[in-house]
């Protein structure tokens, strides 16, 4: 039996679907689904109860929820959690520190398995960081970029991911193995470049600087008013560029290029009627 936490959302749904579709044994759990058994994976109120018979464990759910599961799991129940690539940040922020600390408490226990940290994921229904793009070059004459947007990028189609961790719930883990999983790199730039190519659109990309950016990002947090995560901003200055070549070994997947994984996205988001 492969038990999935975080099963409503868009990768859980997709994992929960290719499994059933191989004839896998699947119990899906999650908080809200009305199809799916209920835990509560923040007071821990029947996260036991769930994995009873289970083989495997898979987590979808926010990597701060690790603890919880490994204090749940007998030690013989093997393990795949979804982290993030937050974890390789230079940029000091809470959400890369909660991926962190969940990545050495599964280090630390006693189970065998994997931990995924997949970089920027696109193409679900849930989806909003390229889609709200789309949805922005629509509207402005021009991109802004801070820094110019260099930094190099690789993001993964969601279809990949699953593919990551239909495979890895397949596998015998032998130990504790930590894997950044991602699509091919190519520069923000580029990317969005890509990005209005898709949708047909011509927008000039503008080069801003990132301090300014951030200063104002963190005023209209601070008033209260929706904005982007200065975070986000900040990491204009670093590189998140993850290696596909362990992935392809190991999990045997290779990614996507990002012309058609983002012809892809457009087409799902089209055909389950969102905004772009």
């Amino acid at each position: 039996m492969i038990v999935v936490f975080g099963a409503s959302t868009d990768i859980g749904q997709g994992l929960v679907a290719r499994l059933r579709s191989e004839g896998l044994a699947c119990r899906e759990v999650s908080r809200s689904a009305n199809d799916a058994v209920r835990a509560d994976l923040r007071t821990g109120d029947g996260v036991a109860k769930v994995i009873s018979g289970a083989s495997i464990v898979v987590s979808c759910a926010h990597a701060e929820h690790t603890g919880t599961i490994l204090r749940a799991c007998p030690s013989d129940v093997q393990l795949v959690l979804v982290g993030s690539a937050w974890r390789y940040s230079r940029v000091p922020n809470a959400r890369a520190n909660l991926v962190r600390e969940a990545e050495d408490l599964f280090l630390h226990s006693d189970h065998r398995g994997v931990m995924l940290h997949p970089s920027m994921i696109y193409g679900g229904n849930q989806e909003n960081n390229l889609r709200r793009l789309l949805q922005v070059m629509r509207k402005i004459p021009f991109i802004p970029a801070p820094g110019g947007g260099r930094q190099i990028v690789c993001p993964i189609y969601v279809e990949d991911l699953v593919d990551c961790l239909v495979n890895a719930a397949k596998r015998s883990w032998d130990g504790k193995y930590i894997l950044g999983v991602a699509g091919p790199s190519l520069t923000w730039r580029r990317m969005v470049e890509i990005c209005a190519q898709s949708i047909g659109v011509r927008r000039p990309i503008i080069s801003v600087p990132a301090r300014p950016a951030v200063w104002i990002l963190e005023l209209l947090r601070g008033l209260g008013l929706k904005a982007v995560d200065p975070n986000v901003v900040r990491r204009f200055s670093e590189n998140v560029d993850i290696s596909t070549v362990r992935m392809r070994e190991i999990l045997s997947v290779t990614p996507r290029s990002f012309e058609s994984g983002i012809l892809a996205a457009i087409e799902n988001w089209h055909r389950k009627g969102l905004t772009l």
